[in-house]
């Protein structure tokens, strides 16, 4: 499953809407090419079209050191920034480092790639276990289950995020 390019197209007018300056700061995306070396670098295998999909569209934030943590994240109410692809793809490959020390990580291990980050600990990822369809889910390291799935596809994440931003509006998996 890949990212509806469509979809991206107004997700960014929705965050251009809400927040032109945090628009501004979105970096430009990568070539598909370089994305896909990067990938195979990082060994990240399966389902990784809307890998491909977002990072073709903006390759993270630009960082500013006169911020608050609230003002990067793409969606109102909560903290989730879009990080650049290396940073995503290193944290990716960290979750083996940290599982020694934490085995319940065992189980996010090569199966979900982060695409948003709270800064801290916490990730919304793409499975990438190809018959997924692309869900969605949300890695909370102080949560009871670590991996909860919070979209049945990326789509429906895309069409959620383009509402909370439309409407200045928490995303509904942040809601419960």
């Amino acid at each position: 499953m890949n990212m509806n390019p469509e979809l991206l197209v107004r997700l960014e007018h929705a965050i251009r809407r809400r927040n032109s300056v945090l628009a501004d700061r979105l970096l430009p995306g990568l070539p598909i090419a370089r994305i896909n070396r990067m990938l195979d670098r990082g060994k990240v295998k399966g389902a990784v079209g809307p890998i491909v999909g977002l990072y073709s569209w903006k390759n993270g934030t630009q960082p500013n050191a006169h911020v608050t943590p609230e003002q990067p994240s793409l969606f109102p109410g909560v903290v989730y920034m879009l990080a650049e692809l290396d940073l995503m793809i290193a944290h990716f490959c960290g979750f083996k480092e940290i599982a020694a020390y934490h085995p319940r990580y065992t189980e996010v291990i090569g199966r979900y790639f982060p695409l948003f980050w709270n800064g801290s600990t916490d990730f919304l990822a793409v499975d990438l276990e190809p018959s997924s369809q692309g869900r969605v889910v949300v890695l909370e390291k102080k949560a009871d289950k670590l991996v909860r799935e919070v979209y049945p596809s990326v789509e429906e994440f895309l069409m959620d995020a383009i509402r909370a931003n439309e409407n200045n509006d928490s995303l509904f998996c942040f809601k419960t």
